[in-house]
């Protein structure tokens, strides 16, 4: 069974995971601190605040809406942000309405799958998505898509599972796409067991092969992106449907449709690699 038909027998079963309800909770934990790293994260990776700066950005899958708030706080001149959870909406328009009150920064319900849609969003300068498009079903299609956002010079922004097949990475993508699976279809009773499991798991991992004190660890978690660990826990267990990518199979894919990749943040284990493209 493939990655969109698992999906689509569980989403019939109402199964499926709402990112959403796991930003909401988020939100809670939200302060000026994680809201500095992430602006520092998104401008780091664009090269620079010069490269925001006046520019229109579209976050898509906006989650938490944290991101687009650093776009619009890093002066993008235009943000706008698509989701199709209503849960991720209201995160978004919670954080315009209390840090960009009057600003250009519009919130969309739309999926990236739909044609008729995209069309509708126009062009941007910077086209950015991170950890979104492996969860719609149909990854390629969605990439795809997205590149129909782009500018003519403009940046695209991408993060996309990585493709393990070892233990020593993580666990294979395999292994992992059958534990979303059970994760989705489970009671809550049991989720909280597998959260449990997993959280020891990644703390062993950290000990025995990574060779880190845990506890620094997670003390500095917030530092990448401004995310916290529990949240993005909850959000590895439940992202489903899951697909995944090596990053020769990204890049080679962008390159055919003459998307040249300016940066690339590998990783070694089941994270998301950064992929950052212009259009040549």
């Amino acid at each position: 069974m493939t990655a969109k038909e698992l999906y689509e027998t569980t989403y019939q079963k109402k199964q499926h995971f709402s990112f959403g309800q796991n930003w909401k909770s988020f939100l809670e934990t939200l302060d000026n601190n994680k809201i500095t790293q992430a602006k520092k994260s998104l401008a780091d990776f664009l090269g620079g605040v010069a490269n925001i700066r006046g520019k229109t950005f579209v976050d898509i899958g906006c989650g938490s809406g944290l991101s687009s708030l650093a776009a619009h706080l890093l002066g993008a001149q235009k943000v706008v942000s698509v989701d199709v959870d209503d849960s991720s909406l209201w995160c978004a328009n919670f954080l315009k309405k209390k840090y960009a009150k009057k600003s250009n920064w519009s919130i969309i319900k739309g999926s990236i799958l739909n044609q008729k849609f995209v069309s509708s969003l126009g062009k941007y300068d910077i086209v950015y998505s991170w950890g979104v498009l492996h969860h719609t079903g149909n990854m390629y299609q969605a990439l795809d898509s997205i590149l129909r956002l782009v500018k003519s010079d403009g940046l695209l922004y991408l993060a996309i599972y990585n493709k393990t097949t070892s233990f020593w990475q993580g666990g294979s993508s395999l292994f992992w796409l059958k534990i979303k699976q059970l994760f989705n279809s489970s009671s809550q009773f049991k989720k909280t067991i597998i959260v449990y499991l997993f959280a020891i798991y990644q703390i062993l991992g950290l000990i025995l092969v990574a060779r880190v004190n845990p506890f620094r660890y997670l003390k500095n978690y917030s530092k990448d992106r401004g995310m916290s660990w529990k949240h993005d826990l909850l959000d590895w267990l439940g992202g489903y449907p899951y697909e995944f990518a090596l990053p020769e199979e990204i890049i080679n894919y962008f390159s055919l449709k003459n998307f040249f990749c300016l940066k690339l943040k590998a990783r070694n284990g089941i994270g998301c690699n950064e992929y950052l493209f212009r259009q040549n």
